[in-house]
């Protein structure tokens, strides 16, 4: 809010009320979801920086997404790598969608779901820096509002796999 206002006393094309208002109730959902947390289940949660191969005869599968404000889209990216680090698959779209980071992590993670699933994949350790996400689907807390719906779907989708795991990295 303060940044806005100080953009607009330096000259510049301030946020809308609107935009000012969903971009806060995003940011107050993420904190929500980043500091509500349960025990931890059986998921694996890497914070090294360096990509970190899965188990053997597993494949990881890396995803992002990115949020084009100005140009009302987001983009999603999935890499796909067996046990020694090939690639064996990778997948990128742009969706025009006025979507904040959360759903566009969302998508993303929905996205690599559907591909690998489409790819045959059956083992499967899906890795991405959303905390929020993470949480989500390993069931340590609730998503917020804006995802909860697509998140419940990619719940139901894990059952299709033999062996699925979540993993997250820091930014």
């Amino acid at each position: 809010m303060w940044k806005n206002r100080n953009v607009i006393r330096s000259g510049g094309k301030g946020r809308t009320g609107r935009e000012v208002v969903n971009w806060a109730v995003h940011y107050l959902e993420e904190y929500r979801a980043a500091t509500v947390c349960k025990a931890p289940k059986d998921i694996v949660a890497d914070a090294r920086s360096a990509w970190v191969p899965p188990p053997r005869n597993v494949f990881k599968v890396n995803v992002d997404g990115a949020v084009f404000a100005q140009n009302r889209a987001v983009g999603i990216g999935v890499i796909v790598r067996d046990d020694r680090g090939r690639m064996e698959a990778a997948l990128s779209k742009r969706l025009d969608a006025p979507l904040g980071i959360v759903e566009a992590e969302a998508m993303a993670y929905e996205a690599s779901l559907i591909f690998v699933k489409d790819i045959g994949v059956q083992e499967v350790v899906i890795e991405g820096d959303s905390l929020i996400i993470h949480r989500a689907l390993s069931d340590d807390s609730k998503p917020p509002s804006s995802v909860s719906a697509i998140t419940q779907v990619m719940k139901e989708m894990c059952e299709d796999f033999r062996k699925i795991e979540f993993s997250q990295v820091r930014r």
